[in-house]
C-alpha cells in the first residue's frame, strides 16, 4: 500500500503534518508485534513517575467490635524513569525535488509518501527489535550517542538496582531469570508459569523466536495421534499452552523466550510519534527533509511476575 498525502498548494503551505499522524500510528503496528500489542500509557512528562508495589496492607481481616481502629497501608515505592527520544528523518533529494516543483505537489507528495512508508519500516524495524535488547538506562542525552528504549533482557534481571531501588531490598522488583542451556518442555513451562501466579500474574503472554516457536509446535507435534487421511498438516489457529498465548516474533533476541504479566508493564509515552510541524522542515543542497519523532519508553512496575528463559537449545 503506497499512502499519499492530500495536498493542492505548495509543499510548505500545505499543513501535511496531522494528515500524517493516523498514518504513522498504522505503519508501526503493521510493522510491529511486541511494539503494537504493549498498552501504551500518555504521560506530563519526560521524567516519568509511576509506583511499584512491594508489600500488603496489614490492616485487613477478621477483627472484634471492641478493637480498635488502627489502620495501615500497602508499601509503595515511588519511581522515576527518564524517557527516550526517538526519530526517523525522511529526504526527498536532488533532481526529484527539482522534477516536484516543476510539475506540482502532486509529484513531490508522490515522491515523499514512497520514501515515508519505506523509512517507517525501518523504524518500526529498530523499535521493536529495541524492546527486546540487552538495554537499560537512563534517559536519552546520558552519553555521547543516544541511548534505545529499555529492552526486555535489560529490565528483566535479578539482583541489581532497577529505577533507583534495590531489588534484593524489594523482591518486586527483582526478576526470573532461567539462562541456562537446556530443552524446552511443558513441564518446565508449567513450572515457571507456577512461580508467576504465585507471584501474583493474572495476564500471561509468551513472546518468542519464529526458532523456538517451531521447536514448541515440533514437540506438540510429536505428541499428536493421527487417525484417518486429510491433505492438512500441522495446526491451526493460534498457538496457546493452557490457555497463555505463545507469539512469534521476528524480532525477538535468538534463543529468547519471554513470560510476561501483562498487567506489570506499558509503554509509556510523553510524545505518541508525529510528524513535526511546518516551521522544522529543512531545505537544504536541494534535500527536503521532514521528521518523525517521539518520546517513549518501556516501564515495569513490578517484575517478579515476568520470567526471562533464554538458552532454549531445542
Amino acid at each position: 500500500m503506497v499512502y499519499e498525502s492530500k495536498g493542492t498548494l505548495v509543499w510548505t503551505d500545505v499543513g501535511i503534518e496531522k494528515v500524517w499522524d493516523q498514518v504513522i500510528t498504522e505503519l508501526l503496528n503493521n510493522e510491529t508485534v511486541f511494539y503494537a500489542q504493549t498498552p501504551k500509557r500518555s504521560v506530563n512528562s519526560l521524567e516519568h513517575k509511576f509506583i511499584s508495589v512491594y508489600d500488603r496492607n496489614d490492616a485487613v481481616g477478621p477483627t472484634r467490635s471492641v478493637d480498635a481502629l488502627v489502620g495501615d497501608s500497602t508499601g509503595k515505592l515511588e519511581n522515576t524513569h527518564k524517557l527516550k527520544q526517538y526519530t526517523a528523518r525522511v529526504s526527498i533529494e536532488d533532481a526529484r525535488v527539482l522534477e516536484a516543483q516543476r510539475n506540482g505537489i502532486g509529484m513531490l507528495k508522490d515522491a515523499f509518501a514512497s520514501e515515508f512508508e519505506l523509512t517507517m519500516k525501518d523504524l518500526a524495524k529498530d523499535l521493536n527489535t529495541a524492546f527486546y535488547a540487552d538495554s537499560q538506562t537512563e534517559g536519552f542525552e546520558t552519553g555521547p550517542v543516544p541511548n534505545p528504549v529499555d529492552g526486555l533482557q535489560g529490565l528483566l534481571k535479578a539482583s541489581r538496582t532497577i529505577y533507583g531501588n534495590l531489588s534484593t531490598t524489594y523482591t518486586v522488583l527483582d526478576a526470573n531469570v532461567d539462562a541456562a542451556t537446556t530443552e524446552w518442555t511443558l513441564a518446565g513451562f508449567r513450572t515457571k508459569v507456577a512461580t508467576l501466579k504465585t507471584n501474583g500474574a493474572r495476564n500471561l503472554v509468551v513472546y518468542t523466536t519464529p526458532t523456538i516457536y517451531s521447536i514448541i509446535l515440533n514437540k506438540m507435534e510429536n505428541n499428536k495421534m493421527y487417525l484417518g487421511t486429510s491433505a492438512a498438516a500441522g495446526f491451526e489457529g493460534a498457538l496457546t499452552i493452557d490457555g497463555i498465548p505463545i507469539i512469534s516474533d521476528p524480532d525477538c533476541t535468538s534463543t529468547g523466550l519471554f513470560i510476561l504479566d501483562r498487567d506489570a508493564y506499558y509503554i509509556a509515552e510523553f510524545t505518541p510519534f508525529t510528524m513535526v510541524n511546518e516551521n522544522k522542515l529543512a531545505t537544504n543542497n536541494l534535500t527536503t527533509t521532514k521528521a518523525v519523532w517521539g518520546h517513549l519508553d518501556l516501564v515495569f512496575r513490578k517484575f517478579n511476575t515476568s520470567y526471562k528463559w533464554t538458552g532454549i537449545t531445542s
